[in-house]
């Protein structure tokens, strides 16, 4: 009667496999947190790694769908852009890798694996070898769990992302990709392989102080209930849930750990012990709202309510449970209980007619889904033996053993034979009925003697990683004690030495002292007087220095000051007379002349502001401006600017006709190269070009120039006003087409930049 419940855990472990193991700490964060620290500001790198750790969450939130999946693709491309901006060629990886798993999330497995082969590239490229690794389990995400020859391709890329992994020494990620191995190993039935790579996932946690361990003994106790060791299986499972209590772990693997602590208790043939377990595993997927949870649970709740002979609530589940039926299959699973239900409690007129509706049912179920027929054949068979209908009661005991035979389940096997003992009871054949009972008995202690090896090879496992646990201890405290030994000889010879070169220093001081004393002493006495008559006379000057220095930058930082305040004077006027024109041509001039103004007030009101009355630091001055004109225009930030301006001061001459250059350039962006509202990018760039000159380079991604360019609004006063201003400078100016309108000035580098 196990078969049944072996399926229904085999279920719950296909749909609950890692599918995106956790690239950082971060993940760990609550996405509410994650957003609190985003919305900080923080360096570059930083808001990438919140971004991408956002991103990364928002795709495994129970319960998220198409909103959260787009959200993350926004995230990979905001923080590949920014990385790339930087040089952040981690940052490029994983964005690269976020942006493959949202595609898998959207059903697009083909262009997320296209995706993640092009993080592999780029990493191999820049010898990234974690990126190497975390781009080869992304790759092996896409060979699918349920295909053995598919799953060893799986297994073959985490176990070469784990040799990296312990190769780099990174052992945060280390811990999660061989939890992930020991998944695939179970589900590759290599039990005792799994446990091995599980003990190790919990000594390498416990090398970097990582007490969510909880996954680590489910994963344990899982692998032991399959090999029927339950005792131990269930000291692990009992262990995977007070150490979630122990980190106020409360997500869906908390419901995983109870329904595995269930499941075990159920094979134990304790089902009253396994009713908490199960349903506190429903509570939390009813917190979640995850119906294959809620499903697969409430199953087990009625299953278990039925073995304690309180029909009627496992009724309630089974009647319950409607609402989440996908398919065929599921209404199967469901009908099935209800049989296993009324055929328990004797009630064989009722549970006849779900017998019917499950050979109806099972017409419909694809041959090759084997953990829905397999327990409809236990169910069906075990109600045709109670109900004394032997042909019937033998077709599907046939099927259930070659279901059970495939698979080599030593449990169901067992089961089948206590079948046809009783099956051949009830015909009176009793000489094969004592062969199908000795061939019961020999399946027990063959399972027992299998369960003892295992129990052997655990115990050697444990004592090994116990030994290895107390190796680490042990090492870890030699290498303390050695440290600090080390530490102490280190500053005592530092100190001896320190002491031995202080000695000779202050002997040669002395005597070197005494040598020159007598000889400077007679020149000190000569110059002294002279000395203090030029100090005299230089303290003089220098204070009258000192107040015509700053005479001259008050009187330099007035004539800015009046300088600006004009300006805005004329600014003022000019914006009060638009109020007075009806003439949309009239307007748009005094408008972009009071953009220009306003580009040259600001250079005067910083000579003013700061304490260097003759440079302009040309960083500031143009993030200023940028933000002037884009809030002048108020495009609701659909236009992103990307600046990249080196360290440069630039005296009043060549700043001013600059800031004109780039207002004009921003203007035309904004008016001509984004119609109909649409987003774009700007690049404004300054910096050195060759010894000798400096490049402005200004950009789009708009429509770019149109053709007939004589006629265009841009060959007017604006463009004329580019091209003068280039020759203020001595420069040289140049105006194409390239995805958009680019506009490069080239110009003689000041003799002296500060």
């Amino acid at each position: 009667m196990f078969m049944k419940i072996f399926s229904l855990l085999m279920l719950f472990t296909l749909s609950n496999i890692s599918v995106m193991a956790q690239n950082t700490s971060l993940e760990e964060l609550s996405v509410s947190e994650l957003k609190r620290r985003l919305s900080r500001q923080n360096p570059d790198t930083i808001k990438i790694k919140l971004k991408i750790a956002l991103g990364r969450v928002l795709l495994v939130k129970p319960g998220g769908g198409s909103r959260e999946i787009d959200a993350a693709m926004r995230f990979s491309t905001d923080a590949e852009h920014l990385s790339r901006r930087i040089g952040y060629s981690k940052g490029i990886i994983n964005a690269i890798l976020l942006r493959a798993l949202s595609l898998n999330k959207k059903n697009e497995p083909d262009a997320g694996l296209k995706t993640a082969k092009e993080a592999l590239a780029y990493s191999t490229k820049i010898g990234e070898e974690v990126g190497i690794a975390e781009s080869y389990i992304v790759i092996g995400q896409h060979y699918a769990i349920s295909k053995p020859e598919q799953l060893v391709k799986r297994m073959e890329y985490y176990r070469k992302a784990s040799d990296i992994f312990r190769k780099t020494q990174n052992f945060y990620r280390l811990a999660s990709s061989l939890q992930g191995d020991a998944e695939m190993l179970l589900l590759n039935r290599q039990h005792m392989e799994a446990i091995k790579i599980l003990f190790e996932a919990i000594n390498v946690n416990k090398s970097i102080g990582n007490k969510s361990i909880q996954g680590i003994y489910w994963l344990i106790g899982r692998t032991l209930n399959e090999l029927g060791d339950f005792p131990s299986a269930l000291k692990y499972s009992l262990l995977a849930i007070k150490s979630a209590k122990a980190v106020n772990d409360t997500t869906l693997t908390v419901a995983s750990i109870n329904f595995t602590t269930s499941t075990i208790y159920t094979y134990m043939k304790d089902y009253r012990n396994a009713l908490p377990y199960t349903l506190k595993a429903l509570e939390i997927a009813k917190h979640y709202k995850d119906s294959d949870y809620i499903f697969t649970i409430s199953i087990s709740a009625a299953f278990n309510y039925t073995r304690v002979n309180k029909f009627d609530d496992a009724l309630k589940f089974l009647r319950n449970i409607w609402q989440y039926a996908k398919n065929d299959a599921d209404s199967l699973y469901i009908m099935t209980y209800f049989l296993d239900n009324l055929n328990h409690a004797k009630k064989y007129k009722q549970a006849a007619f779900y017998a019917g509706e499950v050979t109806r049912l099972l017409k419909k179920i694809p041959p090759d889904n084997f953990n829905n027929r397999i327990t409809a054949y236990n169910f069906l068979a075990t109600h045709y033996i109670d109900t004394r209908q032997i042909k019937l009661a033998y077709q599907y005991a046939d099927k259930y053993e070659a279901v059970v035979r495939s698979f080599n389940f030593p449990i169901g096997i067992r089961s089948v034979e206590n079948m046809y003992y009783k099956l051949d009871s009830l015909q009176g054949n009793y000489k094969s009925a004592i062969k199908h009972h000795l061939l019961s008995e020999e399946i027990k202690d063959s399972i027992e003697n299998v369960t003892k090896a295992y129990q052997v090879s655990l115990l050697q496992i444990e004592n090994d990683t116990e030994k290895k646990n107390n190796d680490i201890d042990t090492l870890t405290k030699a290498g303390q004690a050695k440290d600090d030994a080390m530490k102490r000889t280190q500053l005592m010879q530092k100190a001896i030495t320190a002491a031995a070169v202080l000695l000779a220093i202050i002997t040669a001081l002395i005597f070197s002292r005494y040598r020159l004393k007598q000889k400077t002493n007679r020149k000190l006495e000569e110059s002294q007087r002279e000395l203090d008559q030029k100090n005299a006379y230089l303290e003089s000057m220098n204070t009258e220095q000192d107040k015509l220095l700053k005479e001259k930058e008050w009187l330099i930082k007035e004539v800015h000051h009046r300088v600006k305040n004009n300006l805005q004077m004329v600014t003022s006027l000019l914006s009060s007379q638009t109020t007075y024109l009806d003439n949309d041509a009239a307007i748009l001039a005094v408008n972009d002349s009071l953009r220009r103004m306003q580009a040259m007030s600001m250079i005067h009101q910083k000579l003013y502001q700061e304490d260097n009355v003759s440079t302009i630091y040309m960083p500031e001055y143009i993030n200023e401006l940028v933000y002037y004109l884009r809030d002048s225009f108020d495009d609701n930030n659909r236009i992103i600017f990307n600046q990249k301006i080196e360290q440069l001061h630039l005296d009043v001459a060549q700043a001013i006709p600059l800031g004109l250059i780039i207002t004009e350039s921003i203007v035309n962006s904004i008016k001509y190269a984004f119609l109909n509202s649409k987003p774009g990018i700007v690049d404004i760039a300054l910096g050195q070009e060759g010894p000798n000159h400096l490049l402005l380079f200004i950009a789009d991604n708009g429509t770019g120039l149109p053709e007939g360019i004589d006629k265009s609004p841009l060959n007017s006063l604006g463009l004329d006003l580019m091209q003068g201003l280039a020759r203020q400078l001595k420069g040289t100016f140049q105006i194409e087409n390239n995805n958009g309108v680019q506009i490069k000035i080239k110009f003689i580098k000041p003799e002296k930049n500060i």
